[in-house]
């Protein structure tokens, strides 16, 4: 009898010990619901500012940046998390001129452990409305998914905007979620805006603020350097929560750049992520 009690109570905290993994696990992934999912290796090196992003990933981050470019692009990334093995996080992205200047984009993200995933898919349009002034609406679809629980499915929408003010000097705004439209997500409302300073083609400056309605401001600096016409090295710093960010990225084939990126978080630990784009040398 006292051995059959003791195996009663080794499988009761076993199964005590998995229901705790798996709700702190889930509540990683909760946190990071629509516009907090990773968006590739190149945003995540460069501090998580729009203004810095110089592939495809803009159709993810900030698609008004899109409208400011003569080409189309793609882009693949996946990222891991220390001591978070069945974490798995990847996206994609793509985007395409059209013959009247304009540009649509697409995007796909995707967070997930064993039992529990979420997945965004974005679509966006881009077009140039003034000489100094380029702006882009975008969809997205969220959806997350449970073992044992209904599936659930919730759309939302944002407005982005970048103004290339000078030469060396550019602005952005980013606004998701405007209406505050409350569902069964809890997806925010929130506001970024950047400034970007290029005082030579080899270096990009930037700082951005970023508003959650329910949380407290919080700042963010990044910077891009060109060492070499095929090496770029990417760093970056947050507030609330402390983050620090770095990355670097190497052409190849003349029109392709693999890119690897790093980030520390003070709650969550480290990330580190790779991403491969189409990308075009100026």
């Amino acid at each position: 009898m006292y051995l059959a009690g003791s195996n009663d109570i080794t499988v009761e905290m076993k199964h005590f010990y998995t229901l705790l993994t798996s709700f702190l696990l889930t509540s990683c992934c909760l946190a990071q619901s629509g516009p907090y999912m990773f968006s590739g290796a190149g945003y995540q090196g460069n501090g998580q500012i729009g203004l810095l992003t110089k592939d495809a990933e803009a159709g993810i981050v900030l698609p008004a940046l899109l409208a400011s470019r003569d080409h189309g692009g793609w882009s693949v990334a996946a990222a891991t998390r220390t001591g978070l093995k069945d974490l798995t996080e990847i996206s994609g992205t793509g985007h395409l001129l059209l013959p009247w200047k304009d540009q649509i984009a697409v995007g796909i993200q995707y967070t997930g452990i064993e039992g529990y995933s979420e997945q965004r898919i974005t679509f966006s349009y881009a077009r140039r409305l003034f000489e100094k002034l380029n702006a882009a609406v975008q969809f997205d679809l969220n959806r997350n998914e449970a073992e044992e629980f209904d599936n659930v499915y919730v759309a939302s929408w944002s407005v982005s905007f970048h103004a290339p003010i000078m030469k060396e000097l550019s602005m952005s705004a980013w606004i998701y979620n405007p209406l505050g439209t409350e569902s069964v997500l809890d997806l925010p409302s929130m506001a970024r805006i950047g400034v970007l300073y290029e005082p030579s083609k080899k270096i990009g400056i930037a700082v951005e603020a970023e508003k959650d309605w329910r949380h407290d401001l919080r700042f963010k600096a990044g910077m891009l350097y060109q060492l070499h016409q095929r090496i770029a090295v990417r760093w970056g710093i947050g507030t609330k929560p402390s983050l620090v960010h770095a990355g670097i990225t190497w052409n190849i084939f003349d029109s392709m750049a693999l890119t690897g990126g790093w980030r520390y978080h003070s709650r969550l630990g480290s990330s580190l992520s790779a991403s491969l784009s189409q990308y075009h040398i100026k």
